[in-house]
């Protein structure tokens, strides 16, 4: 079971609004706006921080999936109830969505990968791109 080492009030701030966001990416931009719109002053530079010492201690994960875009962050918590740190992600084309995938059809082709052509995926960085739903809908 991990522990924060360091805490502060800022780190709990951003680890209670990660909680309350369970399965969804957010930046650290939209942490520190979140924690401004509700009152609590906060610099960008102090949520990275905070942030990263949050991942550092394993209560969240950190998902950089292209170059020029911002980290995304998500609690995954300590005892076991959070997400996988092993994950799938799918990246909408269009809006830019990011979707958690766990799928067990998924985890069969990551099993052929590394059988079949002694490949392992980074888990963390396995992206599908395509279109979610919603943009598929507005095109027909």
């Amino acid at each position: 079971m991990s522990e924060i080492k360091y805490n502060t009030k800022h780190s709990g701030d951003i680890l209670d609004y990660l909680k309350e966001n369970p399965g969804v990416h957010l930046t650290a931009q939209e942490i520190c706006r979140h924690l401004n719109d509700m009152g609590k002053s906060v610099g960008l530079t102090t949520v990275y921080r905070q942030i990263e010492r949050l991942v550092g201690n394993g209560l969240v994960n950190k998902y950089v999936l292209d170059g020029s875009e911002s980290a995304c962050f998500e609690y995954i918590g300590n005892d076991g109830q959070g997400r996988d740190k092993n994950c799938f992600h799918c990246k909408c084309l269009e809006c830019g969505k990011l979707i958690h995938l766990e799928c067990s059809e998924i985890l069969n082709l990551e099993t052929h990968l590394k059988a079949d052509h002694d490949f392992v995926l980074d888990m963390t960085r396995t992206v599908f791109y395509g279109l979610c739903k919603d943009c598929r809908g507005k095109s027909a």
